[in-house]
């Protein structure tokens, strides 16, 4: 006996994913404690259907002489659903929230890390970034 064809009308489509994260240098006199820059990259993404913040968090930055280490930069973890419209956007969108030179936005393509940097001259883009430690990439 041959099973009925599979009702597939609830069937979980899945739109590709891509992982971006932001890494944006700590300004001591700037500081933002209810991260309301992450939640305005939030809804801009989700304004035009591009992806969401999955999460953020501080980085320690080196350790000083005295053993302290203090926040280096905020990393923000996005995901989108399309890669080339996300980073375009997220381009435009740090600047206006006062993100500073150094702003970096990493990605992968075709399993090579990628980073495009704000400048004082405005961003460089696609800049190879070498292997990570234990050749893994990052994912969601």
């Amino acid at each position: 006996m041959t099973p009925p064809p599979a009702d597939d009308r609830f069937a979980h489509r899945e739109v590709p994913q891509f992982f971006i994260f932001v890494k944006i240098p700590v300004d001591r006199r700037a500081i933002d404690p209810l991260h309301r820059r992450e939640e305005r990259l939030d809804e801009a993404l989700r304004a035009q259907g591009l992806g969401t913040v999955v999460g953020w968090g501080d980085s320690l930055g080196e350790r000083r002489a005295n053993g302290s280490r203090v926040a280096a930069y905020t990393r923000v973890d996005i995901s989108v659903a399309h890669l080339a419209q996300g980073r375009e956007l997220l381009r435009e969108l740090l600047p206006a929230l006062e993100a500073p030179a150094g702003t970096e936005i990493h990605y992968y393509v075709d399993g090579r890390h990628l980073m495009d940097l704000a400048s004082g001259d405005g961003w460089v883009l696609e800049q190879v970034l070498p292997p990570q430690r234990g050749g893994g990439l990052h994912t969601i």
